[in-house]
């Protein structure tokens, strides 16, 4: 059979859109074509139409400078919430103390931030982390210097491994679970302030302030160190996160001294000396990559939350304000990636 030169274009192009298509359907199998059409049309809506995320950035070259005033001017150039009249629950990253590694929020950081939030009015202040790896998280309190903050400051503390339960459902669908289990001390706050440490992670390459969400969901329901929710894949697990958390959050980043390599327990110290702030999680995050050498695209769970338009990661679609970020961008060593 001869055919024509039209007919032959005709069914080439057909087989390559049945090509793509299976290929489309291959790809969006485990969470349906339906959700993965409605994440990419709202992720390109996001880039053209959502407002550009604003990032503060403070030089602050050690923990015995004034990082209180560092944080005000970082706060107000973010344009960040005011305080008065909040209930706040400052979450720090607590994972662990392993000698002389930073992997733990430093406490003159969190000490700055409950300063800060009574000279704003805040109603009330608590610190809260559910620690990944331990079931008593006094050691690590006491280790890391926050059990004489608390009690210099008169703060409670509130080990979220053990709070009381909250159910909520998960509106992404990007993993099989339909809903969610969190710390009520979290749902019951006005601010949720994600207080991590700039550092490398051997799953997630950084661990900066959406990572630091996975302390907010309760060791007593997901078990230690919460594999439960680590086999639903940790990048969709996090935009779930970040999407479906209905508490308002922002946050402030510990970079003064940040950890590279082998984190997030057993990297190396690396003088950064900055404190990022902002109210986009995921644009806060894409913006700590640049400062660590990173591209955000290149980081499985930013991808994932900007091609859901779940936060903004490019470039042009974040606003720093305050310090340039190429005077604090250091050169961070990669973490050891698991096979």
């Amino acid at each position: 059979m001869n055919l024509s030169r039209r007919t032959f274009l005709r069914l080439a192009l057909l087989s390559g859109i049945a090509a793509g298509a299976g290929v489309i359907l291959k790809t969006t199998e485990p969470v349906g074509f339906g959700n993965w059409f409605r994440w990419m049309a709202r992720g390109n809506l996001a880039r053209f139409n959502a407002p550009r995320a604003r990032v503060a950035l403070a030089a602050c070259e050690s923990y015995e400078a004034d990082i209180l005033a560092c944080l005000r001017a970082a706060w107000q150039n973010a344009a960040a919430p005011d305080l008065r009249g909040l209930r706040v629950v400052l979450k720090p990253n607590l994972v662990d103390f392993v000698g002389a590694h930073p992997s733990y929020t430093h406490p003159r950081v969190a000490e700055a931030l409950i300063q800060f939030a009574r000279e704003q009015g805040a109603r009330e202040i608590i610190v809260a982390d559910g620690a990944t790896f331990r079931r008593d998280p006094q050691a690590i309190l006491d280790a890391t210097g926050y059990a004489d903050l608390l009690a210099r400051e008169k703060i409670s503390f509130v080990d979220l491994n053990y709070d009381d339960l909250a159910e909520i459902p998960l509106k992404g669908g990007y993993t099989k679970l339909k809903k969610l289990f969190l710390a009520r001390t979290i749902l019951d706050a006005d601010l949720l302030i994600s207080l991590p440490k700039l550092k490398t992670h051997h799953w997630t390459q950084i661990s900066v302030s959406v990572k630091n969400l996975f302390g907010i969901v309760p060791g007593i329901k997901y078990g230690w160190p919460k594999n439960t929710l680590h086999t639903q894949g940790i990048p969709a697990f996090l935009a779930e996160l970040a999407d479906s958390l209905s508490t308002r959050a922002c946050a402030v980043v510990d970079g003064i001294v940040g950890m590279e390599n082998d984190g997030p327990l057993f990297g190396n110290a690396v003088a950064s000396g900055t404190l990022v702030v902002g109210t986009d999680l995921v644009a806060v995050d894409a913006t700590c990559a640049r400062l660590m050498g990173f591209e955000p695209a290149r980081i499985e769970y930013l991808n994932f939350c900007g091609w859901a338009g779940i936060g903004a990661i490019d470039a042009d679609r974040i606003e720093i304000v305050g310090e340039p970020l190429a005077r604090l961008a250091r050169a961070y060593a990669k973490p050891p990636q698991l096979e």
